[in-house]
């Protein structure tokens, strides 16, 4: 989760921009940025697109520096407009990419693997690269290994022989993708899930679409100086890209992505 914050004293800068993703503190000017990881005291310096170690860094555990080169390379992503998103992604076998954004908990993962398995390459499981263009969009990889849910697992038998790989700061498990993957695609559409007492896909209005886009970009939220490119850029893709609301009842949902795979756009 991304949240603005009060910078440490150690960490300030005149004319920056303090915030938080997860667990790394951030002061950021522009495209240039100090990150630091509160839990080793671990630092990275993003300057332009390039990423540099700083104090404690090679002495610090694996994850603190995983944390903080995936904060960092959200930031110089979108110093080059491109935008990091919370939502899952599969390509269909036509290359059209389906875009599934929401919090946590709302089927994106089991959508993604459901399609995977008719067919379909999944792109992103819970984060993909948005990049808009002059007629839509291209959806880019964001690879992180799958999260599997109880009920994902309880769904999909195959995936309880893997060999579950634990994320203690998550009680979901992770697991290589088992499943074929997409480096990137078109964007077709964009389908926004949550869960419901029905089942239905309903047409989006570019308002909303914009509204709910914006807080799985939470970036978007810091008003810094890339702050009115990047809100131009997310309501230029919801003017391009249909998008849906997806209503479920989570038994289903699997069943419902071979009806996505049969809809054209």
């Amino acid at each position: 989760m991304i949240s603005p914050v009060d910078a440490p004293s150690h960490l300030q800068q005149a004319a920056a921009t303090p915030w938080r993703i997860g667990r790394v503190d951030i002061v950021a000017s522009g495209a240039n940025a100090l990150l630091h990881d509160a839990p080793s005291g671990a630092r990275l310096r993003v300057t332009g697109a390039r990423l540099s170690r700083d104090a404690h860094y090679d002495t610090a555990p694996r994850d603190a520096r995983i944390r903080l080169v995936r904060a960092g390379a959200m930031i110089a992503l979108r110093a080059r407009g491109l935008y990091q998103l919370h939502a899952s992604a599969a390509v269909d076998p036509q290359g059209i990419a389906w875009l599934f954004a929401g919090p946590s908990g709302v089927g994106k993962s089991t959508l993604a693997y459901a399609l995977a398995r008719q067919g379909w390459q999944i792109l992103g499981d819970d984060g993909v690269v948005l990049e808009p263009t002059t007629t839509g969009a291209t959806l880019h990889a964001w690879r992180e290994p799958l999260q599997v849910s109880s009920w994902l697992e309880s769904e999909f038998p195959e995936l309880r022989a893997r060999r579950h790989l634990e994320n203690s700061n998550d009680p979901r498990k992770r697991i290589p993708m088992p499943a074929e993957t997409a480096r990137h695609a078109p964007l077709g559409a964009i389908v926004f899930p949550r869960r419901s007492a029905i089942d239905a896909l309903t047409p989006m209005s570019q308002t909303l679409a914009l509204a709910e886009l914006i807080m799985q970009s939470s970036q978007v939220l810091l008003a810094d100086e890339e702050t009115p490119r990047h809100f131009a850029r997310l309501r230029d893709v919801v003017s391009r890209v249909p998008s849906f609301r997806l209503e479920h009842t989570q038994k289903q949902l699997h069943e419902i992505a071979i009806t996505l795979r049969s809809a054209t756009l």
